[in-house]
């Protein structure tokens, strides 16, 4: 567990703030004598921004002075969560752009089109764990780095958003199901190695040969991993044990359920007969291997009810959501393969360009673009 990768001088960062600020428009300003209509970077704005924000939480006085840079600033810790979401936008970025261009789709479409998914994902995850977490306040919903993010959230408010997104601009959402679907799971097995190393989304006790043991209080972590601090709680671990019971690595689970699906992704998008084998192959992989994993996780603030009619079983939010999403993928499989066999090439989405911008809406067009010969 290390929930803190690393932590940053507040001093050195405030610092480097300034002189960054005053490089770049010293750039621009020598730019713009050679092209007087060259405008300038906002880039400047938002480190100075950045390091008046150092001042005011870290010396106590948003007013820069001699005797606040003079005591002591704690540093900024850089969260092993926060940095594997980074690392998995980025990473889903550049793989829905490739894909993308392959499957015929503007590509300043598709980035816009990327950028307010996960946005929307990202609200969507902090929203439904915010409704499931009864202890969450206000205050807990923008700290994304320190985790608390639920998957299947995030999904619904990027499939909202790529809904949208695609509706506005005369995009199948169907095309752009299969272009995002792999960047969806491969941030899945990415960012649930965050998880393990912040120590979230802990699992049941175990004595398998591969169970783990979170730490007690360190450094890293003064009140202990979240494992620790709930076996110390109400499965009557000694305070003053160094580390939880052994447990599931749930994390690691789904970390390798997320890269096994991206590979079965891949594998479709080249032997895909229609439009939405891709995106059905995320639907069905996820929605019955995430409410398995969710028999063996213990951590408390996934919300798990009583299901209706029943006196003794349970079933967690991720659960409800994965049975729901398949019996949808189920219907939606229907759909496709009837009207699939009646026309195929209505379904080969692929192989029909999506117009830019400037051309207008490619619905509706008297002259089509040409289809893409099959591959």
């Amino acid at each position: 567990m290390r929930p803190i990768l690393v932590n940053i001088p507040s001093k050195l960062l405030f610092v480097v703030a300034l002189l960054a600020a005053a490089v770049i428009f010293a750039r621009d300003m020598w730019l713009r004598r050679r092209d007087p209509a060259r405008p300038l970077s906002s880039t400047p704005l938002y480190l100075l921004v950045g390091a008046e924000l150092l001042i005011g939480f870290k010396s106590g006085s948003w007013t820069p002075s001699a005797a606040g840079f003079a005591q002591p600033w704690t540093p900024v810790p850089i969260y092993s969560y926060g940095v594997m979401l980074g690392t998995s936008l980025v990473a889903g970025w550049f793989l829905a752009m490739r894909f993308a261009k392959q499957d015929l789709i503007d590509q300043q479409q598709a980035g816009t089109i990327y950028m307010w998914t996960a946005v929307w994902s990202i609200i969507g995850s902090r929203v439904l764990w915010w409704l499931t977490t009864p202890e969450a306040t206000v205050w807990d919903f923008p700290l994304i780095n320190r985790g608390g993010m639920v998957a299947y959230g995030g999904m619904i408010g990027g499939f909202l958003a790529s809904w949208y997104g695609c509706r506005k601009r005369g995009i199948p959402l169907l095309k752009w199901a299969d272009v995002s679907a792999p960047s969806v799971v491969l941030g899945t097995g990415i960012t649930r190695i965050g998880c393990f190393l912040f120590g979230c989304d802990y699992g049941s006790r175990t004595n398998l040969p591969w169970a783990v043991r979170f730490p007690g209080p360190n450094p890293l972590a003064p009140h202990g991993s979240p494992a620790w601090q709930d076996h110390v709680s109400n499965l009557g671990l000694s305070p003053n044990a160094t580390a939880s019971f052994p447990i599931h690595p749930t994390q690691i689970y789904e970390s390798l359920v997320g890269l096994a699906l991206f590979g079965l992704l891949i594998w479709l998008r080249h032997h895909r007969r229609f439009s939405g084998q891709v995106f059905l192959g995320w639907v069905f992989g996820y929605g019955i291997m995430r409410p398995i994993i969710e028999i063996f996780r213990a951590d408390e603030d996934r919300g798990v009810y009583r299901v209706p009619f029943t006196h003794d079983l349970h079933l967690s939010t991720s659960q409800y959501i994965g049975i729901i999403s398949v019996l949808a993928g189920i219907a939606l499989l229907i759909g496709l393969l009837r009207r699939y066999r009646r026309d195929p090439d209505s379904l080969r989405l692929w192989e029909i360009p999506t117009l830019a911008p400037a051309d207008g809406p490619a619905e509706g067009r008297a002259n089509p673009p040409k289809r893409r010969k099959r591959r």
